[in-house]
């Protein structure tokens, strides 16, 4: 759809959404020895936006983005590599996530619980958010 509007051109796009939350693994990861053996507890979330891509009227799961698919590819890319940074894991994920789905939109968190300081807190976060060129 578009749009004039005091004679600027807009486009509408209609966008729809997949968001999986949560995703709990372990993962070798870290700046200490100790992280890197015994592993850390990280939670992942993934959000990715599509234009006409999900909306699947065909009830056809070849036919759309498979969930599972996307759940595998984070799982794949946590244990193929062992990073001193989550940001760094976090930036290999969705570059891969991207060039295999091809979202118009992707944000990927990646949270990691229990940290090598002596200070409480529920965990740290790491976020990125990635546009493809419509």
């Amino acid at each position: 759809k578009t749009l004039i509007f005091e004679g600027f051109l807009f486009v509408i796009l209609s966008m729809e959404k997949i968001i999986i939350k949560d995703i709990r693994l372990v993962g070798f990861h870290g700046l200490y020895d100790y992280e890197k053996k015994d592993g850390v507890d990280l939670g992942f979330d993934i959000e990715l936006f599509f234009h006409n891509q999900i909306n699947n009227d065909s009830d056809n799961i070849d036919q759309t983005v498979n969930y599972v698919d996307v759940i595998d590819t984070v799982k794949r890319i946590n244990s193929s590599n062992s990073f001193n940074l989550i940001e760094t894991l976090c930036n290999n994920l969705i570059n891969e996530i991207v060039e295999l789905y091809k979202p118009l939109k992707t944000t990927v968190r990646i949270r990691k619980f229990k940290l090598p300081i002596d200070t409480p807190l529920s965990f740290i976060e790491v976020e990125m958010t990635k546009e493809n060129d419509v």
